[in-house]
Protein backbone atom coordinates (compact mmCIF):
# COMPACT_ATOMS: atom_id res chain seq x y z
CA UNK A 1 0.00 0.00 0.00
CA UNK A 2 1.37 3.36 -0.81
CA UNK A 3 -0.18 6.01 1.20
CA UNK A 4 1.81 8.78 -1.16
CA UNK A 5 -0.82 7.12 -3.80
CA UNK A 6 -3.02 9.79 -5.30
CA UNK A 7 -6.20 8.19 -4.68
CA UNK A 8 -5.72 8.66 -0.64
CA UNK A 9 -4.21 12.01 -0.56
CA UNK A 10 -7.28 12.94 -2.66
CA UNK A 11 -9.51 11.22 -0.68
CA UNK A 12 -8.19 13.24 2.21
CA UNK A 13 -8.25 16.59 0.07
CA UNK A 14 -11.64 16.21 -0.55
CA UNK A 15 -12.96 15.10 3.12
CA UNK A 16 -10.69 18.42 4.19
CA UNK A 17 -11.93 20.84 1.89
CA UNK A 18 -15.65 19.26 2.70
CA UNK A 19 -15.51 19.58 6.58
CA UNK A 20 -15.59 16.02 6.68
CA UNK A 21 -14.96 15.02 10.72
CA UNK A 22 -12.96 11.86 10.25
CA UNK A 23 -10.58 9.52 11.90
CA UNK A 24 -8.63 6.73 9.82
CA UNK A 25 -8.41 4.24 11.95
CA UNK A 26 -7.37 0.27 11.69
CA UNK A 27 -5.21 -1.27 9.07
CA UNK A 28 -4.89 2.14 7.55
CA UNK A 29 -3.80 4.18 10.81
CA UNK A 30 -1.68 1.43 11.97
CA UNK A 31 0.47 1.88 8.22
CA UNK A 32 0.14 5.66 8.60
CA UNK A 33 1.75 4.68 12.24
CA UNK A 34 5.12 3.09 10.68
CA UNK A 35 3.88 -0.18 11.01
CA UNK A 36 2.45 -3.19 8.26
CA UNK A 37 -0.69 -4.91 9.05
CA UNK A 38 -2.12 -6.34 5.79
CA UNK A 39 -6.00 -4.61 5.67
CA UNK A 40 -6.06 -2.44 2.24
CA UNK A 41 -9.45 -0.47 3.81
CA UNK A 42 -9.92 2.69 4.70
CA UNK A 43 -11.77 3.34 8.19
CA UNK A 44 -14.29 6.67 8.89
CA UNK A 45 -16.99 9.27 10.42
CA UNK A 46 -18.23 11.10 13.24
CA UNK A 47 -22.04 10.92 12.90
CA UNK A 48 -23.76 13.71 12.74
CA UNK A 49 -26.63 15.12 9.90
CA UNK A 50 -24.27 17.72 9.06
CA UNK A 51 -21.13 15.32 8.31
CA UNK A 52 -23.06 13.02 6.76
CA UNK A 53 -23.99 16.07 4.52
CA UNK A 54 -20.08 17.06 3.82
CA UNK A 55 -19.49 13.41 3.10
CA UNK A 56 -21.97 13.22 0.24
CA UNK A 57 -20.36 16.36 -1.24
CA UNK A 58 -16.84 14.91 -0.59
CA UNK A 59 -17.98 11.71 -2.88
CA UNK A 60 -19.42 14.41 -5.60
CA UNK A 61 -16.27 15.70 -5.36
CA UNK A 62 -13.90 12.37 -5.56
CA UNK A 63 -16.26 11.42 -8.74
CA UNK A 64 -17.78 8.75 -6.43
CA UNK A 65 -21.42 10.04 -7.73
CA UNK A 66 -23.87 11.16 -5.60
CA UNK A 67 -25.55 9.00 -2.72
CA UNK A 68 -28.25 10.91 -1.14
CA UNK A 69 -28.86 7.46 1.33
CA UNK A 70 -25.36 8.99 3.04
CA UNK A 71 -27.72 11.24 4.88
CA UNK A 72 -29.75 7.98 6.78
CA UNK A 73 -28.52 5.18 6.05
CA UNK A 74 -26.89 2.91 9.04
CA UNK A 75 -23.64 2.07 8.88
CA UNK A 76 -22.64 -1.20 9.64
CA UNK A 77 -18.50 -2.42 9.79
CA UNK A 78 -18.13 -4.73 7.13
CA UNK A 79 -21.13 -4.14 4.94
CA UNK A 80 -21.32 -0.82 3.65
CA UNK A 81 -18.14 0.82 1.68
CA UNK A 82 -16.79 2.26 -1.18
CA UNK A 83 -14.67 1.66 -3.46
CA UNK A 84 -11.90 4.30 -4.42
CA UNK A 85 -10.28 5.07 -7.78
CA UNK A 86 -7.12 2.43 -6.54
CA UNK A 87 -9.02 -0.69 -5.87
CA UNK A 88 -8.98 0.10 -1.97
CA UNK A 89 -12.47 0.18 -0.50
CA UNK A 90 -12.98 2.59 1.90
CA UNK A 91 -15.07 1.00 5.02
CA UNK A 92 -17.26 3.46 6.64
CA UNK A 93 -17.92 3.09 10.36
CA UNK A 94 -19.50 5.47 12.99
CA UNK A 95 -18.47 3.59 15.93
CA UNK A 96 -16.22 0.77 16.95
CA UNK A 97 -16.20 -2.01 19.49
CA UNK A 98 -13.75 -1.61 22.62
CA UNK A 99 -13.69 2.33 22.12
CA UNK A 100 -15.98 3.76 24.69
CA UNK A 101 -14.81 7.72 24.13
CA UNK A 102 -16.87 9.93 21.93
CA UNK A 103 -15.44 10.75 18.19
CA UNK A 104 -14.47 14.67 19.77
CA UNK A 105 -12.42 12.80 22.62
CA UNK A 106 -10.39 10.21 20.14
CA UNK A 107 -10.05 13.46 17.61
CA UNK A 108 -8.24 15.31 20.46
CA UNK A 109 -6.25 12.50 20.68
CA UNK A 110 -5.32 11.59 17.27
CA UNK A 111 -2.27 11.88 15.51
CA UNK A 112 -2.33 14.25 12.26
CA UNK A 113 -0.30 12.56 9.70
CA UNK A 114 0.51 14.97 7.11
CA UNK A 115 1.18 13.33 3.46
CA UNK A 116 1.61 15.45 0.15
CA UNK A 117 0.65 18.77 2.33
CA UNK A 118 -2.98 17.15 3.22
CA UNK A 119 -3.33 16.40 6.62
CA UNK A 120 -5.08 13.56 7.94
CA UNK A 121 -6.13 12.37 11.63
CA UNK A 122 -5.13 8.84 12.46
CA UNK A 123 -5.77 6.52 15.44
CA UNK A 124 -4.20 3.36 16.28
CA UNK A 125 -6.44 0.73 18.58
CA UNK A 126 -4.64 -1.64 20.13
CA UNK A 127 -6.58 -4.90 20.65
Amino acid sequence: MDIYESAFVNLWDCLNRNKVRYIMVGGFATYLHGHYRYTQDVDLLDDTLENRKNLRTAFIDLGLGDFEPLERIDFIPGWVDFQLDNGVKMDIMTSMKGVELTFDECLQIAPVAEIEHVKAPSYILIN
